[in-house]
Parts: structure tokens; C-alpha cells; sequence
């Protein structure tokens, strides 16, 4: 049984489309930030946001690998049961059973040819974005020091960043981010303002996201 506050979270949960396609992501695997974050295609900053409230409300957990990264699981699925009342007799007499049919019919097509479609560009983009993190290690072997500050380019790619929200993000210790990021400025790969970071601009145009 549901109590008041906990049927409240949850309506505020599944009232949230990307919070939907977070559990959705969440039911397949544990995932980390960057991880949901690429693959929804969300800033990070609302993953954690999003991950934080359902965390709070108990419906996930988290736990941190040797690597530093924070992994989300759910703490348990989300079953609904809806029940619908009948129309009034009158209603359901204004249209024969035919015609009903028909209409389940055509709005079942659209659905589903809407839903293929998403899934067709989805995965076309996922392609795009593996070759693209692919072209982006192959590139930075004589540029960038490692794994570290490849993660920093990605997460910079997402969104301009200040050091807490990197750390929380990617979960490397502060005191390495401030580090590789004064050597990435130095090197006139990401530029700082004020307490945000961002990745440089080429050309007078802000690298493409």
C-alpha cells in the first residue's frame, strides 16, 4: 500500500517525461551520469537533479566503483494499474462497433509508427555519438592527459560546468579536475567564466553541441 507522501513522489515522478525515460534506462542496467546523460541525451546538470529527487524518494540507490563513478539502480519497478470507467450507454451507442474498431486500429498505427520513427533517429544518433566519442580519443592521444580530461572534454561538450558540478558529474576528486583543468586552459582548450568552465571557441563560434 501507498501512503499520501509516497503516492505523491511517485505521481511527481512518472509526471515527468525524462524522469520515465530515466527509470526506462535504469530498468535495462545500473548506469552512471554521463552515461544517462549521453545516452538520453539530457545536460547533466538535470540528470543529477532528476536522479537526486528519485534517490531521495527512495526509488533509487547509488553506489561508486573503483573507477569513481557513481552508478544509479533502481530500488524497486513502478507498476501501475489504471482503471477506466465505462462510457455512459448513450455514448458508446452513438458509434458501432465497426467504426470503434476501426479507430483503435488507426490510433494504434499512429502510435506505433510515431514511436519507430523516434526509435530510428535515436539510434541513428547513438551511431553518431559513438563514432564521435570514438574521433574524440583518437584525436587527443598528444593533446589530453588520459582518461581524466577526456571525460572533462565530455562533459564540458554537454554544458559549461563550474568544478562542484564536474565533480559531481563525472565523480573525479576535485583536486584532479582543478588540476587538469588549469592545464587544459593553459593550452587554450577550454576557456573559464567567472566559476563556470566551457570548451573553447573556434573561430569565434562555441564548439558544437
Amino acid at each position: 500500500m501507498i501512503g499520501d507522501d509516497e503516492g505523491s513522489d511517485l505521481l511527481d515522478i512518472l509526471g515527468n517525461r525524462n524522469r520515465r525515460r530515466i527509470i526506462g534506462l535504469l530498468r535495462e542496467k545500473p548506469c552512471y551520469v554521463t552515461e544517462i546523460a549521453e545516452r538520453l541525451m539530457l545536460n547533466p546538470k538535470a540528470v543529477i537533479d532528476h536522479l537526486q529527487y528519485m534517490e531521495r524518494a527512495e526509488f533509487l540507490s547509488s553506489r561508486t566503483d573503483t573507477r569513481r563513478r557513481k552508478y544509479y539502480c533502481l530500488v524497486r519497478d513502478i507498476s501501475i494499474e489504471i482503471k477506466v470507467a465505462e462510457p455512459p450507454v448513450m455514448m458508446q451507442q452513438e458509434f458501432s462497433s465497426h467504426e470503434l474498431f476501426l479507430q483503435s486500429v488507426l490510433n494504434l498505427r499512429s502510435l506505433l509508427d510515431a514511436r519507430n520513427r523516434h526509435i530510428e533517429t535515436l539510434e541513428y544518433l547513438e551511431s553518431d555519438l559513438d563514432a564521435a566519442l570514438d574521433d574524440l580519443v583518437s584525436t587527443s592521444k598528444e593533446i589530453l592527459a588520459g582518461e581524466t580530461e577526456i571525460n572533462l572534454i565530455t562533459a564540458l561538450c554537454n554544458s559549461d560546468l563550474s568544478v562542484s558540478e564536474i565533480q559531481r558529474i563525472t565523480d573525479i576528486p576535485v583536486s584532479l579536475i582543478e588540476h587538469s583543468l588549469a592545464r587544459l586552459e593553459g593550452g587554450g582548450i577550454v576557456t573559464r567564466h567567472g566559476q563556470k568552465y566551457s570548451v573553447r571557441e573556434i573561430n569565434g563560434k562555441r564548439t558544437k553541441r
